[in-house]
């Protein structure tokens, strides 16, 4: 009995010192990560259980103040910053590194770099302090050195020289002040990078107009000809077409430019071939009768031709070749050779004839003319003047209100279907009228068989 009163009493003593020892190990501290603090009660004795048992992880390079091996008191301030990817573009090349510094100048000592008097420190497209620190609770930090650079830059002959913190010329242009668009010349082009020394040439461009068919234009160029200024502008001349001035003189001084666009087409053109009528004999068919033997038939004629436009506008058509493309086929009329022998009264008078004609008689007699006719008998009434291509000297004919004549004289008018009538000054009878004239039997020997 009295041994199990001692035991009582010990576990009771150790339950005291037990809550005495937890008493006196817990503590509050405050654990700042990355910028932000956290108030945490914990049994912990040093900074590294703090973290294990909050379950807090430690990268390799991150910065945890105090250490993790040193004990936690009562109140503490622990502060673990992060280590964070860093890049650092400096000298044409990029420093990466890993770290938990947040003071850019601690930053560039880590990296081996050195700022020289006129750099520049650049975060994100802004000027950066060197001794000003990012916010702990950055997640990554992006740096470029611009260097002081001195570079030239030459521009109609003179020579500048300008001083600035740029990567590339072009930002170094904008940062000296130098505009320029896009039409002037930049050698080297505005992304080359900028070494110290650096040499530039800038070729102001000049306007010009472009007058073409569809508008007039205006441009801006470097080019030293008319050719390179079109092709400049998109408008470069294809085929046959020209530029005024041309493509290899000089751009004018008063910039004005025409470009012509020239174009050329080939027409095949026809035009009719007239056909010819030929006259083909038919001893079947009485004389003075013609029937159609063939109809006639036009060819065609082609002709290759060649028309220039320019601005659409036609200025020149030549003819390169001509063909018969068709041959034309001759009208034939078939004429009557068959001679047959007629009788009728005209005037009282029994005749016999061999063609009967419609003609267009006249008269004449010897005081306006002369007494002799071309074939040597005297003028008188019944002779005639007639056209002797197709009435021969001496054919007899009869003409009804006249009477019986002979062919014995011929006149400048008289020609084809005409006949004169002759009479003597005394016995004159003026006549203007159509006759039927009759062609008395026997005919001669030459037949004109087609009387026009």
């Amino acid at each position: 009995m009295k041994l199990r009163k001692i035991l009582l009493i010990g576990l009771a003593v150790l339950a005291v010192l037990a809550l005495g020892l937890g008493i006196g190990l817990r503590k509050t501290v405050v654990l700042i990560i990355d910028g932000q603090p956290h108030t945490l009660t914990t049994y912990a004795l040093t900074v590294g259980d703090l973290l294990r048992i909050h379950e807090i992880p430690l990268g390799e390079q991150d910065s945890i103040i105090p250490p993790v091996e040193r004990w936690l008191r009562q109140d503490q301030t622990v502060t673990l910053v992060r280590a964070v990817p860093v890049q650092i573009w400096a000298d044409n090349r990029m420093v990466t590194l890993v770290s938990p510094e947040r003071l850019p100048e601690n930053l560039l000592a880590q990296a081996g770099l050195v700022m020289n008097t006129g750099d520049q420190l650049w975060s994100n497209g802004r000027l950066y302090p060197t001794d000003r620190p990012f916010s702990a609770g950055v997640q990554s930090i992006s740096l470029q050195i611009k260097r002081t650079v001195t570079f030239s830059l030459v521009e109609a002959g003179e020579v500048n020289r300008y001083t600035v913190n740029a990567t590339t010329l072009g930002l170094a242009l904008w940062e000296a002040g130098v505009s320029y668009i896009e039409a002037d010349k930049l050698s080297p082009p505005a992304y080359s990078p900028l070494p110290p020394g650096f040499q530039a040439s800038l070729q102001r461009a000049r306007p010009i107009t472009i007058q073409t068919q569809a508008a007039t234009l205006t441009r801006y160029t470097t080019a030293s000809s008319v050719g390179e200024a079109l092709v400049e502008a998109g408008l470069a001349p294809q085929g046959l077409d020209y530029s005024l001035p041309a493509g290899s003189d000089a751009i004018p001084a008063d910039g004005q430019i025409r470009l012509v666009r020239v174009r050329e087409e080939v027409l095949i053109e026809q035009t009719p071939l007239p056909f010819e009528t030929q006259y083909q004999p038919v001893s079947d068919l009485e004389l003075d009768i013609q029937t159609i033997i063939q109809t006639g038939e036009y060819g065609l004629t082609a002709h290759r031709v060649r028309v220039r436009y320019e601005d659409g506008v036609e200025v020149a058509r030549a003819v390169e070749s001509e063909w018969v493309a068709r041959q034309p086929q001759p009208r034939i009329i078939g004429y009557g050779t068959q001679v047959v022998m007629r009788t009728a009264t005209v005037d009282g008078v029994t005749i016999q004839y061999w063609r009967a004609i419609t003609m267009w008689a006249t008269s004449y007699y010897p005081a306006v003319t002369s007494n002799t006719t071309a074939s040597g008998l005297p003028l008188q009434y019944g002779v005639a003047a007639v056209d002797i291509r197709y009435i021969p000297f001496y054919t007899r004919m009869f003409v009804p209100g006249y009477g019986e004549v002979i062919a014995a004289d011929t006149g400048g008018g008289v020609i084809g279907r005409m006949i004169d009538l002759g009479y003597g000054n005394d016995d004159y009878v003026s006549w203007h009228s159509y006759v039927t004239v009759y062609f008395l039997w026997p005919p001669p020997e030459n037949i004109v068989y087609i009387f026009p």
